[in-house]
């Protein structure tokens, strides 16, 4: 096999120039699904020619493969080229507040291996389990290609440094840092909301529009923001806190040490609260018979099965969800907001209300074409976005 055109040392301005070119062609390929050369000359402003030669090298070291021909109402029918998508594996770690996963995946979005390891974030030694879990998958599964992880919290784009869960740092230095310097491998951070819509954005139902909100419903509120087909950081990579935008003045202590945040009344911290609170008044409930370990999900099933204790208390957040949405829709004025997170299981319980409260709360040219809807993809948009964000950011390192 010739040299991968990707690793090969590069000292010319001629040879850097033609390197970009293979990232050029590779990055269209990915957002596209498929292309023909014609059509790849004019988008990276080559000859085709030179895209052909490039194509071809790229076919050998197993970039990308032809994908069929285009359909053409006369004459020679074009080639389309894609990616392979067995090329490469990445790490995925789906971090979450409880347990983290790890999934092994290639670039058509085929889990190799998924691990699922339940582990409390903000426990003293989380660093110190992941990379020893981390050793163990690679001895399995060998070194993967490069390594993303989609943590919540407010993620600083220029260090990776989390301001929120500070087990996702050592010694002012980033999870991915860390991991970087242990395995001499590519390690990427990305909010794990911002990751959620960009896999929505990629392969779900925000795939053929431009502006989007994606509300992550979780143990706190994250919002995602497409923006004119781009999803928007802010200068430091904090944009859509949601969650701790003011609601109640007088209201209560949010775990970021303001008061009356959005997620001191909708979240799914919240719903076990109320619950629990509920349940120490003496409130008629089938939760009762199993308080003492209740967890979030026996709330969603006993209010999908008609206790209505459980129903009214995932109205009131689903109400005050709309509220503080009912800002955002007047902020970005989006054609849709797709419902994420764990609260998305409580299905039309949650949506209804949100739906009800939006259409109080807004104006009427906001809300006429807007829809509110839970994605198909799931959890699974999280991690495709991450695999999404993991190949943009390998682009970029072998472009440079």
């Amino acid at each position: 096999m010739p040299v991968d055109p990707l690793f090969e040392s590069h000292e010319s301005l001629v040879d850097r120039k033609k390197k970009l070119s293979y990232t050029k062609i590779l990055s269209h390929l990915f957002e596209n699904g498929s292309d023909s050369i014609a059509k790849l000359a004019k988008q990276i402003h080559t000859s085709v020619p030179s895209v052909t030669a490039m194509l071809e090298e790229l076919k050998q070291n197993q970039w990308v493969l032809e994908k069929g021909a285009s359909k053409t109402k006369s004459g020679r029918r074009p080639v389309n080229y894609g990616i392979n998508g067995a090329k490469k594996v990445a790490l995925v770690l789906d971090v979450n507040l409880y347990q983290t996963n790890f999934i092994f995946i290639n670039l058509q979005n085929e889990f190799i291996t998924k691990t699922t390891y339940d582990i409390n974030l903000e426990e003293p030694g989380y660093m110190k389990d992941v990379m020893k879990e981390i050793d163990q998958l690679i001895k399995f599964n060998g070194k993967p290609w490069a390594i993303g992880i989609s943590a919540p919290g407010l993620i600083e784009v220029a260090t990776g440094i989390n301001f929120t869960h500070k087990g996702l740092n050592k010694d002012n230095k980033s999870l991915s840092v860390v991991l970087e310097e242990k395995y001499d491998i590519n390690v990427f951070n990305i909010n794990d909301t911002r990751a959620s819509l960009l896999g929505e954005h990629h392969y779900g139902l925000a795939k053929d529009k431009k502006n989007v909100l994606l509300v992550n419903l979780d143990w706190g509120v994250g919002l995602g923001i497409l923006h004119n087909g781009q999803i928007v950081e802010g200068s430091s990579g904090f944009a859509g806190e949601l969650g701790h935008v003011q609601v109640y003045p007088d209201g209560e202590l949010c775990a970021c040490g303001k008061i009356g945040c959005l997620e001191t009344v909708a979240s799914a911290s919240t719903i076990l609260r109320k619950v629990k609170e509920g349940l120490a008044e003496g409130k008629a409930t089938s939760l009762s018979e199993n308080s003492e370990e209740l967890i979030l999900e026996d709330i969603i099933s006993a209010a999908l099965n008609g206790d209505e204790f459980s129903i009214d208390v995932i109205y009131e957040v689903g109400r005050e969800l709309g509220k503080g949405l009912a800002m955002a829709v007047h902020l970005f004025n989006p054609e849709a907001i797709i419902i994420d997170g764990i609260l998305k299981n409580a299905g039309d319980l949650i949506i209804s209300t949100i739906k009800q409260s939006i259409n109080k709360y807004c104006l009427v040219p906001f809300k006429q074409q807007l829809e509110v809807m839970i994605s198909p993809l799931g959890d699974d948009a999280k991690v495709f976005g991450t695999k999404t964000f993991i190949f943009k950011k390998m682009m970029e390192t072998y472009a440079n």
